[in-house]
């Protein structure tokens, strides 16, 4: 696949994510788009094959995605001489009322073979469009059921305050941790 070929297929699957996305929440998803890339989120033990390369040490914590402002910056980012990541799973994951943020969740082995690429039956190989997290409690089968998209954002800031309160969980668990090891003396 060649580069602007795969610039194609982001920028069609990035449309066909926020399209089905607003299907599933409330929010009013803007045009402008920000790319959030979640590199190396395969399991590589296995042996490579043909002209497989991995890249481990560009590995993110989960919380720390890469974030990109152009669709153009994503594809020059994953585009490895000719070799992409064999699949990116693709999905809205929040708004700011400016900016619609997509989660790139990629594949961390790299490949220019087209038959080692996924999604290539009926999609825009390598990219698969996933809808957003569910939030707990949310039932798909009701029908025109909606929700917050940035929810999980909401519920990390709500947590993380949590934490810095006199009774945070965090500091109920240190404080019975080191009592365990003072009992232990």
């Amino acid at each position: 696949m060649n580069k602007e070929t795969f610039q194609d297929h982001l920028t069609r699957a990035a449309d066909s994510a926020v399209d089905f996305a607003r299907n599933y929440v409330l929010n009013e998803l803007p045009n402008q788009r920000k790319f959030l890339v979640h590199p190396n989120q395969s399991f590589d033990e296995n042996p490579l094959q043909a002209d497989e390369e991995t890249y481990p040490n560009e590995s993110q914590p989960d919380d720390q995605p890469i974030l990109f402002t152009t669709a153009e910056a994503v594809v020059d980012y994953l585009w490895r001489s000719t070799k992409i990541p064999e699949w990116i799973d693709i999905s809205v994951g929040a708004e700011d009322g400016e900016n619609t943020y997509l989660r790139l969740l990629c594949c961390g082995r790299f490949t220019a073979t087209e038959e080692l690429l996924y999604h290539r039956d009926g999609g825009v190989p390598p990219f698969s469009v996933k809808s957003p997290v569910f939030p707990p409690g949310y039932d798909e089968s009701v029908e025109g059921e909606k929700f917050d998209v940035n929810w999980l954002k909401k519920a990390k800031r709500e947590f993380q305050e949590m934490q810095k309160t006199e009774g945070g969980l965090l500091r109920r668990l240190l404080h019975s941790t080191r009592s365990l090891f003072r009992g232990q003396r």
